[in-house]
């Protein structure tokens, strides 16, 4: 009886042991003459990954196929480098996450055209799709059933690129946290053909960075989902277009949903049609759909609407594309969109009449910062009985700022050469007497501009100090040569904006900021040292004595603030002027 007790326990010692056997990981190897994923010589070691087991396809060749004949499971599944997994049939389970593109320098691809994948089946709670975690990530279904037990995210990090591509097919998110996060923190897009997608939380357009870019586009099928991110949570830039798609939302949100077509967020066929929300008691939800402009009416709007411009000497210059019998065009243009929408062209009734003409472009000369104008073409030909044609009412706004430098001008082409605009050559530094003046605009070796660590755009530049020898290390430009009006007055310009980036080497020399020779300090020195992008804010006022009405120069600098001066390295980006100084 004793031996018989003791067998059953080192039995069950042995079971409990196998049990919780640590996972093994299975890596793709193509080594099985064909590309099968249950070809064991496909994989190191021979074998097939099982739910206990995590799977790695990381051979820029493999091109993976789970087909009709194939079952795979796998803890999870991670694609690197650039690698492709093709799925035609067949099931593919994993109790994890699905990571196309893990790695910053990897560009891999999931083809789905028939099958059933499932993430997180095994305990409802951890399954997750990831398109394009740090890399280039692409998602492409033409077919097939796709379910995630938790969110699926495209462009997870910063610099990270997602592409998703719903042509046919079913994708369902059901369980934990299931929101459609697109541009989390990099870069998203999600084109959707047909098929359904069934979003049971959030669909989020960008999440958690302002560099964030996020783009839906609904070119056909149907998109449900539990609802919109709260427009107050939003970060980066975020789209959504409508053309041929539905999208539908339990409940009555039209509330939500108009405010993000106010702020520009969801447009109808790239901004050229009109959008059309309805809410239904029974059912209870919220449909989005779009509408095309009929061919007679004007379209394709420039600035296109909702659109953010920028101030220039120039001005802003309205364009559209005409109605196909237009002969002549109707221009109205004002402040109050209901006044646009209800003006006529009788002379001298309605301010917001402009013109009759045969052009399809209006100048409207210099605007306002901050504000918001709105405008309408009719299109006229009297030998048309239905003439007018009365158009759509669009609008654009006049950013609050106007941009001094963000550095997207410059490029890395040799002096003398057609095209050339480098950096040190509009910006003065002391580079060629450092004794004196301690700065350099520029890296020395290799591409003058920063292109990795940018605030924003897709350049930054370095600002070199060196005060061991000079007292001051200072970096000037003329604001003319920046197509900078020196009137700041005349914008009612109360604020300067620089955005900073330091590194933990820096020596803690204090910076400072001139206009036309006019000294203000900017932070503790002490802040040279703290890396991530800073915005650094100064009011005009506290340049004492500066003429608002002529400021023609601006420089960037830092002193020495002890006997023995010290060196080190900013990055410098988006330079703004901005008309208020709460607005930052």
């Amino acid at each position: 009886m004793y031996q018989k007790v003791t067998s059953l326990i080192s039995l069950f010692v042995l079971l409990l042991l196998v049990g919780n056997a640590p996972a093994d990981t299975f890596t793709w190897d193509s080594g099985g003459g064909n590309n099968l994923w249950s070809t064991q010589q496909n994989w190191e070691p021979d074998g097939l990954p099982t739910n206990a087991d995590d799977a790695r396809i990381e051979d820029p060749n493999a091109n993976c196929l789970i087909d009709s004949s194939v079952t795979a499971e796998c803890i999870s599944l991670t694609m690197n480098s650039n690698s492709s997994l093709e799925m035609t049939g067949g099931s593919l389970t994993m109790d994890g996450f699905l990571t196309i593109s893990d790695d910053a320098d990897s560009n891999s691809v999931m083809i789905m055209s028939g099958g059933v994948a499932n993430m997180g089946t095994l305990n409802g709670t951890n399954g997750r799709v990831r398109v394009a975690y740090r890399g280039i990530g692409t998602l492409i279904m033409t077919g097939g059933e796709l379910n995630s037990y938790d969110k699926v995210e495209v462009g997870r990090q910063a610099g990270a690129v997602g592409y998703l591509y719903l042509y046919d097919g079913t994708i369902n998110f059901s369980g934990n946290s299931t929101d459609l996060e697109i541009g989390t923190n990099g870069t998203g897009y999600v084109y959707q053909y047909g098929g359904v997608f069934n979003v049971q939380d959030n669909i989020k357009l960008t999440q958690n960075n302002a560099d964030a870019v996020a783009r839906l586009y609904l070119y056909g099928g149907v998109m449900n989902a539990g609802n919109l991110r709260d427009p107050e949570q939003m970060l980066g830039d975020p789209l959504m277009d409508i053309t041929e798609g539905t999208l539908i939302l339990p409940g009555d949100y039209r509330e939500v949903v108009n405010e993000y077509i106010n702020r520009g967020w969801i447009v109808p066929y790239g901004g050229l049609g009109l959008l059309n929300v309805e809410y239904t008691a029974d059912p209870n939800q919220t449909t989005i759909t779009a509408s095309n402009l009929p061919p007679e009416l004007a379209s394709i709007p420039s600035p296109r609407n909702k659109a953010q411009v920028m101030k220039t000497a120039e001005g802003v210059t309205l364009n559209w594309t005409p109605g196909d019998f237009a002969a002549s065009h109707n221009v109205y243009f004002g402040t109050d969109p209901n006044a646009v929408n209800d003006a006529n062209d009788v002379p001298g009734l309605w301010p917001e009449f402009k013109v009759s003409q045969d052009s399809n472009s209006f100048d409207l000369g210099v605007l306002e910062l901050g504000e918001t104008y709105y405008w309408r073409i009719d299109e006229v030909n009297e030998a048309d009985p239905n003439s007018p044609w009365k158009g759509v009412v669009w609008e654009f706004s006049l950013a609050d700022y106007i941009v001094v430098d963000d550095f997207e001008s410059y490029n890395e082409i040799p002096d003398g050469q057609e095209g050339s605009n480098l950096v040190y050559f509009t910006w003065s530094d002391g580079y060629a007497d450092p004794s004196v003046n301690g700065s350099t605009m520029g890296y020395l070796f290799g591409d003058s501009l920063e292109r990795d660590n940018v605030h924003g755009g897709d350049q930054a530049v370095p600002l070199m100090y060196n005060n061991t020898q000079a007292s001051y290390s200072e970096a000037s430009v003329n604001l003319a040569d920046l197509s900078v009006s020196p009137d700041f007055a005349a914008d009612n310009l109360q604020t300067l904006s620089i955005w900073v980036n330091g590194g933990p080497g820096n020596s803690a020399e204090q910076m400072y900021v001139k206009l036309n020779g006019i000294k203000v300090n900017v932070g503790q020195p002490v802040e040279l040292r703290v890396v991530g992008w800073q915005e650094k804010t100064i009011d005009l006022d506290l340049f004492s004595g500066l003429d608002l009405s002529n400021v023609t120069e601006l420089g960037i600098g830092f002193d020495k603030t002890g006997a023995v001066g010290g060196t080190g390295t900013m990055l410098i980006d988006d330079i703004r002027l901005y008309t208020a100084a709460d607005e930052q």
